[in-house]
């Protein structure tokens, strides 16, 4: 936006609303309810929370007078006797009639495929250590729903204080961190030396924990390759080359489980779910963990829509494929990024380590990183 667009060229009161011509010629109404609602000296300074309650507010609310400062803000004392309140323009505009979110919501998110050949890394001991670095890092997550770290500390539990440098450990069944290699009578086929086809955690639970780090402690020469798909890109794949599975992975509800000795875990979700606006806001795929269909009628239409996805996940033109070595960690955004491994031998002694971790918290710090530098 211009400078010169944020300046407010005329102010006209109408029955309800405001009527604001900018200096562009744009014209934006807000209504009087909404201004006194959120007027900044109805807010704490400090912290930005409201000081009183909305229902409060007058039902027929309007300006008893309105004027531009000597500095172009908005002064409007009210009908019943509150104010001045003093809006800045560029604040005004932002929530005009074309705004759809708070700013910060909107953040860019790049979908990618097998082209892309330089991953978002970097190095522990300056995320530890530069802020400017830790927010590039975590820009990455946004940005990319994953990012790789090397040089972390090679000791157990080391995962836990990445995790402290945004957020918090989001603790499951599985401990606050768990070890991913291979064991006698496993509960979970992540604990063999199998192959595993790209998948999201946890899709049993809800909610779901969005956020997965992975630490190696122990490689192995052959396989255990770590794979990453793009769910978002995916969807958008599905919907334009086969609309119809599009409407029904994200339409169908599916029950997803997880059972052991100690734990019966369910949940009810789409594959691929949208919000409100039709824009796709997570992913849940995980083969091994989906309940048999309840809905046998629509098996037919159902398992041609599973099928076009499974193909597109599974196929090596949507993945991209990197070993890690001991001291590396990749987090990934688990209602976006699919996550798999290639089989390596069960002697193999292949050692990662795991826990989960919540996006607010990420993208609380974030925000935090980006304001302060």
């Amino acid at each position: 936006m211009r400078l010169n667009e944020s300046a407010i060229a005329q102010v006209t009161s109408e029955q309800t609303t405001l009527l604001i011509e900018w200096a562009d010629g744009q014209q934006d109404r807000y209504a009087y309810l909404w201004l006194r609602d959120n007027a900044p000296d109805a807010r704490d300074a400090r912290n930005g929370q409201r000081l009183f309650e909305s229902i409060d507010i007058p039902a027929d609310i309007h300006p008893r007078s309105t004027q531009l400062t000597a500095t172009g803000q908005l002064e409007i004392l009210w009908s019943d006797g509150s104010g001045p309140s003093i809006f800045d323009p560029t604040w005004l505009r932002h929530y005009g009639d074309a705004c759809d979110q708070p700013d910060d919501l909107f953040l860019e998110q790049i979908h990618w495929d097998a082209s892309l050949t330089t991953l978002p890394a970097a190095h522990y001991a300056d995320i530890v250590e530069r802020p400017d670095a830790l927010r590039d890092w975590l820009a990455a997550v946004r940005t990319y729903g994953f990012a790789l770290l090397h040089g972390v500390p090679i000791e157990s539990g080391a995962l836990l204080r990445v995790v402290d440098l945004f957020g918090y450990v989001r603790e499951t069944n599985y401990g606050r961190y768990f070890d991913v290699k291979s064991v006698v009578n496993p509960n979970n086929l992540a604990y063999t030396g199998l192959a595993l086809s790209p998948h999201t955690d946890n899709p049993y639970r809800d909610p779901v924990p969005t956020l997965q780090l992975l630490h190696c402690l122990n490689a192995v020469d052959n396989g255990g390759d770590t794979i990453l798909v793009d769910g978002f890109a995916l969807a958008e794949k599905l919907l334009e080359a086969e609309p119809t599975a599009y409407r029904v992975l994200t339409g169908l509800r599916l029950y997803w489980r997880f059972v052991d000795q100690t734990t019966n875990l369910l949940a009810e979700a789409p594959i691929i779910k949208l919000n409100e606006l039709d824009e796709v806001v997570a992913i849940r795929y995980n083969n091994r963990s989906l309940e048999p269909l309840t809905h046998a009628a629509n098996a037919e239409d159902f398992y041609a829509a599973y099928r076009a996805f499974g193909r597109m996940v599974n196929d090596p033109a949507n993945q991209i494929v990197f070993k890690l070595a001991p001291g590396d960690l990749f987090i990934v955004d688990n209602e976006r990024v699919l996550h798999g491994r290639t089989g390596f031998s069960s002697s193999g002694h292949r050692h990662l380590q795991g826990c989960y971790a919540d996006r607010d918290g990420l993208l609380s710090k974030l925000r935090v990183l980006q304001r302060t530098q």
